[in-house]
């Protein structure tokens, strides 16, 4: 009975917080406001829909779950591998022997989400992995440090071959967005050494590669439809980088904002060409994913048990990183003269004690269930994001739900998924259905 009602408190301040916030409305932006959630295939468990009149599938039933919890958009990852971090070769995970059956079954689940109502996106993403298709991939270092490889950090041998075949892999799914009429694309994400470097590890090529970044969204934009939005997701974590000799954290987003403003207009003239292709990079695509992954609280904090102190709590990190966030924005803007559209496309936390922690951790099947915890997570981010206003934002996707039922277990369920999560799921609710 005593959790009974600490769940109905919690539900009535969630309710009545997102009312306090109905009568705020949205600016007008070029951009759609975006509520969603990240579809993840797993194993043999891939996207499909079955015809009318027949049992749905898995991934139908997914959606249906998402559409219920007030989602308009879904966003289709599809994956790949790269086996040496040094390599240059992207391999999907599908096999060309089963490119046209893919196709079919992306059609076939793209059609149902469209007849929903909800929009669609497609994100092709890859992961690092060990030669035997396990990860993370660690290597021990010649100073006996270890270190984590994964797409963020790769240094291919040959950039211009590992390039060539990122398109090759991108092509797959240009194709798919384009007969099917998907509303968004995403070029790449966290790709954090391949966009603005990190010279700090990759010496010989410090400044990343935004010319071929240029390179492909043009080539993109030829191959897909003119309403279709295309992307770069640009990841935002408790990284800390080396910025002119001041330490600052935000990962790849922070050596953006480095790379773009505080190394504005430099004097040397191959540094003017890449500082110039960033600018167009950013100026030209049509609204920048951000994944957000960061830590609301310390290993080291005394956690409040009761929730409404616990929200207040968390919300001094994600206020602090919504002041960065928008800090950056404008300071992009000064000196592009551009006013870009951001919006989340990975954020998630699992119900966990203290998921809030290291939320970019990979689910190990570790942790202690613990829905409030996750709940307190997302309303934290609600009120320090959404609520404000921001007129560079736009809404988010979170991370994840699974196409596999066994990831959306509920109660018990130490994932991220906020399937059959009482408390989660009236959060996200309420989130979907704020009016901006």
């Amino acid at each position: 009975m005593k959790d009974i009602i600490t769940v109905l408190i919690i539900l009535s301040s969630i309710t009545a917080f997102n009312s306090s916030y109905a009568t705020v409305q949205s600016a007008d932006h070029a951009n759609p406001m975006v509520s969603g959630m990240n579809l993840t295939e797993q194993g043999t468990h891939l996207y499909d829909a079955a015809a009318d009149g027949k049992p749905k599938l898995e991934a139908q039933l997914a959606v249906d779950e998402l559409k219920s919890m007030g989602a308009h958009h879904v966003i289709l990852t599809p994956r790949a591998t790269m086996t040496n971090p040094k390599g240059n070769d992207i391999v999907p995970i599908i096999s060309a022997a089963q490119r046209s059956e893919e196709r079919n079954r992306y059609k076939r689940l793209i059609d149902y989400i469209h007849g929903q109502g909800m929009t669609v996106g497609i994100r092709p993403i890859f992961f690092v992995v060990k030669p035997d298709g396990t990860f993370p991939y660690r290597e021990q270092q010649p100073d006996g440090k270890m270190k984590i490889w994964w797409h963020g950090n790769i240094q291919p041998s040959d950039p211009n071959r590992w390039f060539d075949s990122f398109k090759a892999y991108l092509d797959i799914y240009l194709l798919i967005t384009k007969l099917n009429h998907v509303e968004e694309f995403t070029l790449g994400a966290e790709l954090y050494s391949m966009t603005v470097g990190i010279e700090d590890q990759w010496k010989a090529f410090p400044y990343g590669f935004p010319g071929q970044w240029l390179n492909l969204l043009h080539y993109a934009r030829k191959k897909l439809d003119a309403t279709t939005r295309i992307m770069y997701d640009i990841n935002f974590t408790d990284d800390v980088s080396d910025s002119g000799g001041l330490s600052a954290s935000g990962g790849e987003f922070e050596r953006w904002r480095y790379r773009l403003v505080d190394l504005a207009h430099p004097t040397k003239p191959d540094e003017l060409v890449i500082w110039n292709d960033l600018v167009s990079f950013w100026k030209e695509l049509d609204a920048v994913g951000i994944d957000m992954y960061r830590s609301l609280a310390s290993p080291q904090d005394t956690i409040p048990g009761e929730y409404d102190s616990l929200v207040k709590f968390l919300r001094i990190r994600s206020d602090e990183f919504a002041n960065q966030m928008d800090t950056t924005m404008a300071s992009i803007e000064a000196v592009t003269g551009m006013h870009q559209f951001a919006y989340f496309k990975e954020t998630g936390f699992r119900s966990i004690d203290n998921g809030f922690i290291d939320p970019f951790d990979y689910e190990t099947g570790t942790g202690h269930y613990n829905p409030l915890h996750q709940a307190a997570a997302y309303q934290a981010i609600f009120e320090s994001f959404w609520a404000p206003h921001f007129d560079w934002f736009g809404g988010g996707a979170f991370w994840d739900t699974g196409v596999d039922p066994g990831r959306n277990l509920g109660i018990g369920d130490t994932g991220f998924s906020p399937i059959g999560k009482i408390e989660t799921t009236r959060v996200i609710q309420n989130i979907f259905q704020f009016k901006f």
